[in-house]
Formats: structure tokens, C-alpha cells, sequence
């Protein structure tokens, strides 16, 4: 007979409604692959929940807190904190705490500027290596992304559309490259979170930002045109910052 399943404990109960709150899977801690340990497992939950806007800037998180939230011991939090502050992702603070960064315009501009000549390179290179299999697989992602527009749905599209921009790196072949896109990707996160109010309001202007340069992208990547696909992605690293307010609408510092 089989057992009846566990129940779960106050604290964990606790911390899976915590997690909702934030936009975490209250499970996330508990898909851990067999000999991971806790620290990686926390450090790409966190990674994870950066890159999808969980984080304001200037949001300030302690180890208690998010030891918490993730239902385990303050020390494989640490670990995964110190990884992520050297990635650019959080600044330490005493106290047992962290922050998340807040940019400035110039600040922003010049990561923008980085965006461009690494993302665009990598478009080049995916460029030269794809498959029609690989294109097909992008437009599915695409057709998502557009969904997610038409349906208003902020969450969906971050997801997406970092699927879709991890999947051309990917493709470019380029290990090296990866690592420094990510965490210029973690440096931007919090900010371009910022801007869903922008977005959703802006249906339209929202629209133009998630379509047109993916589908300048997709057309030359079936033509094998890598000097086309840069300029696609170094015209979608801009995107954004086309539409009226947006500068206004971002949480920025003086400087």
C-alpha cells in the first residue's frame, strides 16, 4: 500500500505563499537534480527569479529573508549571493544583506552600448551556424512572444523573449560570449521590469518593440546574412528606449 504523502510543515507552508508573492515557484528549491548541491541549486534559483523581474532596483534583501523564502539554511544563500554580487547582479551591504543595484541613465546607456556589440556578434555568428530546424524552433518562440502581447501578458513575454535571445547565443557557438551577455542581461533585469506599466499601456508601441527587429532577425537567419541578423539585434537592443516615457518611467539615479 502506498504511503499517504507528507504533510508540509507551517514553514514551509509559509514560505511557498511568500514565494507567490514574489513570483517564485514554490517548488523551485525542491527540482534539485540528484548530487546538485544546495548553494548552485539556490544560486540559479535566484539567477532565475533576477532575470525574470522578481527584484526591484535599489531593493534591499537580507540571508534571513531569503533563506526563508527558499526554505533552507542561511549558508547556501550566501554562497549563491556572493556568485550573483560578482556577476553584477546584487551589491553587498553589511548586516547579513544585499542589494539590488540602482543605474543611472549613463549608467544604463552604457550598458546598452555593450549590449549592442556583444549581442550583435553573437547574431552574426548564429547567423553563419543556424539550421532551418534552429528557425523553425526561434518562430515558435516568436508566435509565443507575439501571444503574449496580444494578450497583455508581461510575465509570458519575459520569459519568451529571453528564450528566444538565449537560444540565438546559444546557436552563435561562442562560450566565451555567454557569460559576459548574462551578466549584462542580470545587470538590466530589475530596470526593464520597470517598464511593464510602460508596456501594457502602450499596446501598439509594445507590439512594434516585440515583432519587428525578431522578424528582421528571422529573416536573416534564413538568409545566412550575419552582417543583417547584427544589425536586427542591435537595433532590438534599442527597442525600448524608442517608445515616448520611457526613460521617465525607469527608477533611475542621478548621474
Amino acid at each position: 500500500m502506498r504511503s499517504p504523502p507528507a504533510k508540509r510543515s507551517p514553514a514551509r507552508k509559509a514560505a511557498k505563499t511568500s514565494n507567490a508573492k514574489r513570483g517564485w515557484s514554490g517548488d523551485a528549491m525542491e527540482r534539485q537534480v540528484p548530487g546538485e548541491a544546495v548553494h548552485t541549486r539556490a544560486y540559479a534559483v535566484l539567477k532565475e527569479a533576477v532575470f525574470a523581474g522578481n527584484f526591484r532596483p535599489g531593493e534591499v534583501v537580507t540571508l534571513r529573508s531569503l533563506a526563508k523564502e527558499l526554505s533552507i539554511s542561511e549558508m547556501p544563500v550566501r554562497e549563491a549571493l556572493r556568485r550573483l554580487t560578482s556577476e553584477g547582479a546584487f551589491e553587498a551591504l553589511p548586516n547579513r544583506s544585499a542589494r539590488v543595484p540602482a543605474l543611472s541613465r549613463r549608467q544604463v546607456e552604457q550598458i546598452l552600448d555593450l549590449r549592442q556589440l556583444l549581442e550583435g556578434k553573437a547574431a552574426a555568428l548564429a547567423a553563419r551556424n543556424i539550421t532551418l530546424v534552429q528557425i523553425e524552433h526561434l518562430r515558435a518562440l516568436q508566435s509565443g512572444i507575439e501571444q503574449s502581447i496580444e494578450n497583455s501578458d508581461s510575465h509570458a513575454h519575459t520569459s519568451l523573449n529571453m528564450a528566444f535571445h538565449f537560444e540565438i547565443y546559444r546557436i552563435a557557438d561562442n562560450p566565451t560570449l555567454v557569460p559576459l551577455i548574462q551578466m549584462l542581461w542580470l545587470r538590466m533585469a530589475p530596470l526593464v521590469a520597470s517598464t511593464v506599466g510602460l508596456l501594457t499601456s502602450r499596446p501598439a508601441a509594445f507590439r512594434k518593440v516585440g515583432t519587428e527587429n525578431h522578424e528582421r532577425l528571422l529573416a536573416a537567419f534564413q538568409a545566412r546574412d550575419p552582417v543583417a541578423a547584427e544589425e536586427a539585434m542591435r537595433r532590438d537592443m534599442l527597442g525600448l528606449t524608442k517608445i515616448p516615457g520611457y526613460w521617465e518611467s525607469l527608477p533611475l539615479t542621478p548621474g
